[in-house]
């Protein structure tokens, strides 16, 4: 089999390099086009035309299809914040191979697009502003793929947390207060209990809640 590169050109502003490479059979010829970074062609040594081996067509494809998955990565992420192993899954979901997928995120790691100890904070955040438990914040961030690091920063923020006091802004938001009628009442203590708190902290909520009543 022969192997060339056929045709060359700058785009992207001169930052990447189109490249259309025929592999030539003797009764068969296949066409590929692939988009390099400018930084990947260099690192590559690459002709702008002539002959290359099977090894060189291997590395090229892989270079596009990493550079494919950057491009897709850093558009995921700007929709909002990904942990490493979400973002990962994402892109193995749109059919990139693993090892590319792996590299791409470690590489955007390292560039400081991904920084999962504040990313994690900021996810707690939102959840304290939705008037989650703690059991409920933590759940979410293991489901958003924040490994036991990462999540051990939240905690620390969490720990700064008043749960009670939270818990008590809920049922007077929600609800107003905690009603005299068993039933009603039990029916809203289990909608709490949705959101991630202890019994401890809705009694104590309520103890928050009567007091103001009183006063």
């Amino acid at each position: 089999m022969k192997i060339e590169i056929t045709g060359y050109m700058l785009a992207g502003g001169g930052k990447e390099i189109e490249l259309t490479v025929e592999a030539r059979e003797v009764y068969k010829m296949n066409t590929y086009r692939f988009t390099l970074p400018r930084e990947a062609w260099e690192r590559l040594g690459l002709p702008e035309e002539g002959e290359i081996d099977r090894d060189t067509l291997k590395a090229i494809d892989y270079e596009a299809e990493k550079y494919r998955a950057t491009k897709k990565a850093l558009d995921i992420l700007a929709y909002g914040r990904n942990s490493a192993r979400t973002l990962v899954l994402k892109l193995r979901h749109r059919n990139f191979a693993p090892k590319v997928c792996e590299e791409v995120v470690a590489l955007l790691i390292a560039a400081g697009y991904i920084r999962e100890d504040e990313d994690v904070v900021r996810e707690a955040e939102i959840c304290v502003g939705k008037y989650w438990g703690m059991r409920r914040i933590l759940m979410h961030l293991h489901q958003k793929g924040y490994d036991n690091a990462a999540i051990g920063t939240a905690k620390e923020y969490l720990a700064e947390v008043d749960f009670a006091d939270l818990c008590a802004q809920l049922i007077r938001k929600e609800y107003g207060t905690l009603p005299k009628d068993e039933a009603e009442r039990n029916r809203i203590i289990a909608a709490v209990v949705r959101y991630g708190y202890s019994m401890t902290e809705i009694k104590n909520a309520a103890k928050l809640i009567e007091r103001v009543v009183l006063d």
